[in-house]
């Protein structure tokens, strides 16, 4: 290798890390937290010897190993990088091999392009990714090999392990051979039909083995058919450099000028294409929720302004951790009370059933919160979740079922990242009676329990409410759910037996809808002033009145100044039935 050439290939590969680490780390990172939530890596020979169960399973193990990673604040975006660098560099070092062309490490950017697209999808695993190095390095080792005999034989002996090792990217092997040997001007037909079947034939046979259906064992271990775009691009970029091999000379610096532009083209193409930067918002909301960190929840939430029950749903958690649900309720987005909780039915997508239980624990109905963690574990990809098995030990440790939380505790001490969490949570729960996070959680649970429907959570809120009057979380949910539904008769019913007992001040939500029923049912002056509503506010509901009886209920004149009341959501908002 010259000296100009590894000048290029230091400039690239410095340009690609840069890139990549920047766009997941500022633009994707919640995506990468994600994806190691929904996957649990083990240190343990049960687990090692689970990946056998399905093809690849080489790339699998390596390629959930790195996943494990994303974990860190910045861990996801630096193993995709080296990833993207690793897989440029063996790239360009195949198809310089095979075309010899002196733009090699330009066209190598092609394929990263397009895993950096698929990668851009929630459900794309890193497992996809090392599976193409690994076809890619064992491309390498053939084309090293000068002796016919020991090529060929190598080439069989990878035929039939090579789908075991890496999955379906390894379908690509044979093309490779062809390609290559036919470069070299060596014609072996019956090889290459040999290495062809077998490579072609082995996942079909394998399939019933595997539990596959015929096209996921042509895919696996990716999950959907776009994956078969990183093989592809590499066979497009082969005849690519094959056939313009003899341009590259004569028109050097168009090629300079036109493959890096075409690569950023492409990729910001696929960017467009596959990225769900809306999710991003919202999956920013959850994990940093799931992180604790309500403020930047509430933040995030005013900034991106959302119109989605998802974001909704976390913001409306955020605020009551914080006591301030009945007071910022209506300065966010309110599809009725279904952005209060999120419906575990049947035709809910998975990440809504996925993050369903967080409502329940924060309310403290551990049953509603186990039955959704249960049911989010189930249907999350890979049916093995981190951070479902974390919410599992939490609710058996509320619950007081050492031996339960136990159990999900030494799975979990069996993690990488998560091996300190669940240490200090069995020395938590050998302590529990002392523990202030333990009290305050078992102090929210229902001193008896009742058969219910999961998905009646009217019932739930007020079974919760009912056992627990001082359960300010359950309350403002219930209370708040009634005014989403425009139910002030069952409003001012709980209101009156339940919220009048919790020493503050009337919350604006509540005094604003309070003026109405209280209007409607024509109380008294004296009935008014036992609610202890503020004169402001009283004042606030004649100016309103006024304006709206002037105005003829005209919106626009209403929305300036009353647009984030009750009052305006009472007259304008519409309820409709899923």
């Amino acid at each position: 290798m010259s000296a100009s050439e590894k000048k290029r290939f230091g400039i690239v590969a410095l340009g690609l890390t840069f890139l990549s680490f920047l766009f997941f780390q500022l633009f994707y990172a919640y995506h990468l937290f994600f994806k190691e939530q929904i996957q649990l890596f083990l240190f343990n020979s049960d687990y090692f010897l689970s990946y056998f169960n399905k093809p690849a399973w080489l790339a699998c193990y390596a390629g959930d190993y790195l996943t494990q990673f994303f974990y860190l604040r910045g861990g996801g975006a630096t193993v995709l990088s080296l990833l993207f660098c690793l897989e440029w560099l063996l790239c360009s070092f195949v198809i310089k091999r095979i075309s010899a062309t002196k733009n090699a490490p330009l066209w190598g950017l092609f394929p990263v392009a397009i895993d950096w697209m698929l990668h851009c999808d929630l459900l794309y695993r890193v497992s996809a990714s090392v599976g193409f190095i690994l076809v890619l390095i064992l491309f390498l080792i053939y084309s090293s090999i000068s002796k016919r005999w020991l090529s060929t034989a190598f080439g069989l002996i990878m035929a039939f392990i090579g789908y075991w090792l890496a999955g379906s990217s390894f379908l690509v092997f044979p093309l490779l051979i062809m390609v290559y040997d036919w470069e070299k001007g060596r014609s072996y037909l019956l090889k290459w039909l040999l290495i062809g079947a077998v490579i072609f034939l082995i996942p079909i046979a394998l399939r019933h083995y595997y539990l596959l259906t015929i096209t996921q064992s042509y895919i696996y271990p990716a999950m959907n058919l776009q994956s078969i775009l990183l093989r592809a691009s590499l066979i497009l970029v082969l005849m690519a450099a094959f056939f313009l091999k003899r341009f590259e000379v004569k028109y050097s610096r168009i090629f300079n000028i036109t493959i890096p532009f075409a690569f950023i083209f492409l990729l910001l193409f696929g960017i467009r294409a596959n990225a769900s930067f809306d999710r991003e918002k919202i999956l920013s909301l959850d994990n940093e929720f799931y992180f604790g960190n309500t403020d930047r929840v509430i933040e995030l939430s005013q900034k991106y302004n959302l119109k989605s029950r998802s974001a909704t749903y976390f913001t409306n958690m955020a605020l009551a951790k914080k006591g301030e649900l009945p007071e910022y309720l209506l300065d966010f987005y309110q599809p009725a009370a279904s952005g209060l909780i999120l419906p575990v039915m049947p035709d809910e997508n998975w990440q809504s059933i996925f993050v369903s239980n967080e409502v329940f624990f924060l309310l403290g109905d551990m049953n509603l919160a186990q039955h959704s963690a249960m049911l989010g574990n189930t249907f999350s990809p890979y049916q093995r979740s981190s951070r479902m098995i974390k919410r599992l030990a939490e609710i058996n440790m509320v619950n007081e079922d050492s031996a339960g939380a136990n159990k999900y505790l030494r799975i979990l001490s069996k993690t990488l990242f998560h091996k300190k969490w669940a240490e200090s949570r069995q020395a938590m729960n050998h302590v529990s009676a002392s523990d202030k996070w333990l009290i305050g959680k078992r102090a929210q649970i229902p001193q008896v329990d009742t058969l219910r429907k999961s998905n009646y959570y009217l019932t739930s809120l007020s079974f919760l409410v009912e056992q627990n009057p001082n359960n300010l979380i359950a309350l403002d949910y219930l209370l708040c759910y009634h005014l989403l539904n425009k139910d002030l008769k069952s409003f001012r019913k709980v209101y009156d037996q339940y919220g009048r007992l919790i020493n503050r001040p009337v919350p604006s939500l509540y005094g604003e809808a309070l003026l109405i029923q209280l209007l409607s049912s024509q109380a008294s002056q004296d009935e008014v002033a036992s609610y202890a509503i503020s004169p402001k506010k009283i004042k606030d509901f004649a100016d309103y009145t006024q304006l709206f009886e002037k105005t003829k209920g005209e919106i626009n004149a209403l929305s300036g100044r009353f647009g984030k009341s009750y009052w305006f959501y009472y007259h304008f908002a519409t309820i409709q039935k899923r």
